[in-house]
């Protein structure tokens, strides 16, 4: 007699939940990972601006234009980075949900495979039992027929 779970559906179930809120969770750890990209790359883009800007100012002359367009550049990027900064938070706070949403389908899981474990050890167990009983039986059958 071969072991079969009760709830090896609900069991399989779960799995496929857990794997599903796992997908669901790298996707939002990709997307908050490109957003930080996005921002590092604003962030080395205003310090470009930076650099330009002082070597501008080294150089003299008229660089007045040079200088006003690279300040309104700074003064937009300032906007952008701090609109990026309010995208990341909300991001961060989707990873979070999506991490305890990935959290409670494990903890499910895992639930229903102890208990399937544990009843495959009462199964265990049960066959052992009754393994121990047939051969008892059969040694009781062959000392009577031995003796008849």
């Amino acid at each position: 007699m071969k072991f079969q779970f009760p709830l090896q559906k609900v069991l399989e179930h779960r799995k496929i939940k857990e794997n599903l809120a796992q997908k669901d969770f790298q996707e939002a750890m990709t997307l908050m990972n490109q957003e930080t990209d996005k921002l590092d790359q604003m962030e080395q883009q205003k310090t470009n601006a930076h650099e330009q800007a002082g070597l501008l100012s080294q150089q003299g002359g008229a660089q007045g234009p040079a200088l006003s367009q690279i300040h309104e550049f700074l003064k937009g990027q300032e906007i952008r980075i701090h609109r990026q900064k309010q995208k990341i938070q909300e991001i961060e706070k989707l990873v979070e949900a999506k991490r305890e949403i990935l959290r409670q389908a494990a903890q499910e899981y895992k639930i229903m495979d102890k208990m399937r474990e544990n009843k495959f050890q009462e199964y265990r167990l049960e066959r052992l039992a009754q393994d121990q009983k047939d051969m008892d039986e059969q040694s009781i059958l062959r000392f009577k027929s031995v003796k008849e």
